[in-house]
């Protein structure tokens, strides 16, 4: 839901401003806080890829805003008394970015294409791993064949961007850089991309669905918080996103711009390494401290959540206790946040055989998130004031990122944003035990495991009464938050910020979509 922060005052600057509108020129330019890791729309999970995808490419089915699923690329489906076969009609209109028709060949090559992918940071493999055959019944007419009930299936297939199979077999995630393999269905195509530093992209005059107001769109990546509100200041951009807490006042001040806000479904968290008897970042013990259930409670009683939301991100978010804030399908009203301790914090830790504490170095971005290199330091200050001796190294997105999902790390921040409208992907994707061939746990960096969760989440998984799923996804929320698997922070708050004569509507899921910016006019 859209809130304006801010009553545009009139007069001559902003009169000044809007001669130059962007909302009267036929391109754009965006900056935005986060480069994806590839233009390939099937690479990698992560937010900043899909966000980027979303503008060129399309799924079968969409997320509704209001919730549950819409027609995409699919227009019907629906699932046989076996519960194993899905039918979909597709859309008999569409055609690609090439010209080329869109058909029932192209869902299957890109089904299958996602499991092959290599090398990516967070795979997309789990949420086709229960696909047991997918055929076409004619050009439009696809069957999908589960191998175990899966009412999840329309979640999983619509998180599955649709590709060309014009691409061919064995085409790597670099070539979409390129362009040539960037063919996809949506309201923008692929122009140009400039590792580091743009993406160019152009109105799809052809698109199936709503045409876009703009001819062309540069996308700037520009990490940096003050750069990025320097450039809007200047008016080198029309719209910012990420815009930092502390510059929300600043910004809604100035004549000419609005500042946008919403609620976000993004839950940081801190994940500890259980993967081994040792780890490789903790110093003063031969064992991994993190095995033990006391040690992982101990460091989230010593977390002051509500210090960290209103002193570093001035209010712009709420302190979590699991992974779906309230109105997410599968939030368990009875976990609340932990409550800041930190001398139970101190018991716990003796009672583990750590009265003096250990040595441990505690890593995270210092790009991706809303300030969060400063939450890496503040966590890091709270856990030595329990008794550790920590040290803090925050990195880059785009090195810290492979390196967490090649566990380099023993305490570290990561997040994980809930696009689909409900919980199960996120319990699966990342605390559920890893298990490649089941796709299970592909965002599992620190290898937690507990087979009265994975029980249950299979369970639901598995559920297709709506009130039976929910109180599984409850119950398995229950078992991995009172056994501390990872240290929930806070659920991001999401601002924009955008130039007089541009309308921003942010989605449920909190991307920066190119498609969700029109003209005021």
């Amino acid at each position: 839901m859209k809130t304006t922060l801010r009553t545009l005052a009139l007069g001559t600057a902003f009169a000044a401003l809007m001669a130059g509108s962007p909302a009267l020129a036929q391109s754009l330019t965006v900056a935005l806080q986060a480069e994806p890791s590839s233009i390939d729309p099937q690479f990698a999970t992560t937010g900043q890829n899909q966000q980027i995808a979303l503008n060129m490419f399309d799924t079968l089915v969409r997320f509704s805003d209001t919730g549950g699923f819409a027609p995409s690329l699919a227009t019907e489906w629906s699932v046989a008394e076996d519960e194993l076969t899905w039918t979909f009609s597709l859309r008999d209109d569409v055609t690609f970015h090439d010209g080329s028709p869109f058909t029932a060949d192209d869902v299957i090559f890109s089904v299958e294409r996602v499991a092959a992918i290599e090398n990516s940071p967070a795979p997309f493999a789990q949420r086709v791993a229960n696909i047991a055959s997918i055929t076409a019944l004619d050009d439009y007419t696809i069957e999908v064949v589960t191998t175990d009930p899966a009412p999840t299936l329309l979640n999983d297939l619509g998180t599955i961007y649709i590709v060309s199979d014009e691409i061919g077999d064995g085409v790597g995630s670099d070539q979409f850089g390129f362009g040539d393999a960037a063919i996809g269905t949506g309201a923008y195509r692929f122009v140009s991309y400039t590792p580091g530093d743009r993406l160019v992209i152009a109105r799809n005059d052809a698109y199936w669905g709503d045409v876009p107001d703009f001819e062309e769109i540069a996308i700037r990546f520009i990490s940096s918080d003050a750069s990025r509100v320097a450039s809007l200041q200047a008016g080198e951009v029309d719209m910012i996103d990420a815009v930092p807490p502390n510059d929300l006042d600043r910004l809604r001040a100035l004549d000419g711009v609005e500042v946008i806000s919403a609620a976000s479904a993004r839950m940081v968290y801190m994940g500890f390494d259980q993967g081994g008897e040792t780890t490789p970042m903790v110093t003063g013990t031969d064992a991994n401290p993190f095995l033990d259930r006391r040690v992982r409670e101990a460091l989230a009683l010593a977390i002051d959540r509500q210090a960290i939301v209103s002193r570093i991100q001035f209010d712009s978010g709420e302190p979590a206790g699991q992974f779906g804030p309230e109105g997410i399908f599968g939030h368990n009203p009875d976990l609340a946040p932990t409550e800041y301790n930190p001398e139970r914090a101190r018991e716990l830790l003796a009672e583990a055989g750590y009265p003096e504490g250990f040595g441990l170095t505690v890593h995270g971005p210092n790009d991706r998130y809303i300030n969060d290199g400063i939450v890496t330091q503040t966590v890091g200050q709270m856990w030595a004031q329990i008794g550790l001796d920590v040290g803090v190294e925050t990195l880059p997105f785009n090195v810290y990122s492979p390196r967490a999902t090649a566990r380099e790390f023993s305490a570290f921040l990561f997040s994980f944003g809930i696009t689909t409208g409900e919980t199960s992907l996120g319990l699966r994707n990342v605390l559920a035990t890893f298990d490649e061939a089941r796709g299970w746990g592909s965002n599992n960096r620190f290898r937690y495991s507990n087979a009265e969760f994975d029980e249950t989440l299979g369970a639901a998984f598995a559920e297709f009464d709506e009130a039976e799923r929910e109180r599984l996804l409850q119950e398995a929320a229950r078992i991995a938050m009172e056994d501390f698997a990872i240290t929930p922070l806070y659920w991001e708050g999401n601002n924009w910020a955008v130039r007089a004569g541009l309308v921003f509507t942010p989605s449920p899921d909190g991307r920066s979509l190119m498609t969700n910016l029109s003209s005021a006019d």
